[in-house]
């Protein structure tokens, strides 16, 4: 796979952070290691606003974060959509609900204590267009909704495909309630609709400018 820098990056493009070492990334590990769920070592999932902020469920809820400066520590896998118009309704859509929680406080982070919902050995079943509908007014007119990180990447990409003619099923065959970060890792490995586009490296965010040799001196 390809190495990438934040100018490769693209709107709409998927991340999965890997275990950090942090308290929280070893607890998540841990507890879809021990339900026995595969790609355990996947902790996190965001999805990119442009080639530099993320938008992420994390402690404070929906929140959009500088890839560069506070997630400059971590490395990510990155997943892109095979169709442009996935990706940009997918951007648009979490950049719409970091908005509606940054004014009204209705999306907090689950947090990974309350993971065990997701670790069951089932994805459970997508919702019906109609229900996403109906749950995404009722997020835009204030009603409170927890989220866990890959449970909100799952609503964004379902609902976003939604917008462009696709069944929430079509894009991801299972339950946001039910998809753990692991779980998201092995889905997106057989997904016709996502392909590897490369991963981000830990403190590797810009590219070096190449280095012009240096013409020896005639003797």
């Amino acid at each position: 796979m390809q190495q990438l820098f934040t100018s490769d990056l693209r709107p709409g493009d998927l991340l999965l952070q890997a275990n950090s070492g942090s308290v929280g990334s070893r607890i998540i590990e841990w507890a879809q290691r021990h339900a026995h769920q595969l790609n355990s070592q996947v902790v996190h999932a965001a999805i990119m606003f442009d080639n530099a902020f993320v938008i992420e469920a994390v402690l404070h809820g929906i929140q959009a974060s500088d890839l560069r400066v506070q997630r400059a520590g971590y490395g990510y896998l990155v997943y892109r959509p095979r169709r442009a118009d996935l990706a940009k309704q997918a951007a648009r859509c979490a950049k719409a609900m970091f908005e509606m929680n940054q004014s009204r406080k209705n999306l907090p982070y689950a947090g990974p204590y309350q993971l065990a919902g997701s670790l069951s050995a089932s994805a459970g079943t997508a919702p019906k267009a109609d229900d996403m509908v109906r749950l995404f007014n009722r997020i835009r007119e204030g009603e409170k909704q927890s989220l866990f990180c890959s449970q909100f990447i799952v609503f964004v990409y379902q609902f976003a495909g939604q917008l462009i003619g696709y069944s929430p099923t079509a894009i991801f065959a299972a339950s946001a309630a039910k998809v753990s970060p692991s779980t998201l890792g092995s889905l997106l490995q057989s997904n016709p609709n996502f392909e590897e586009a490369g991963y981000v490296m830990p403190g590797e965010r810009m590219k070096q400018p190449e280095k012009k040799g240096v013409r020896g001196a005639a003797i």
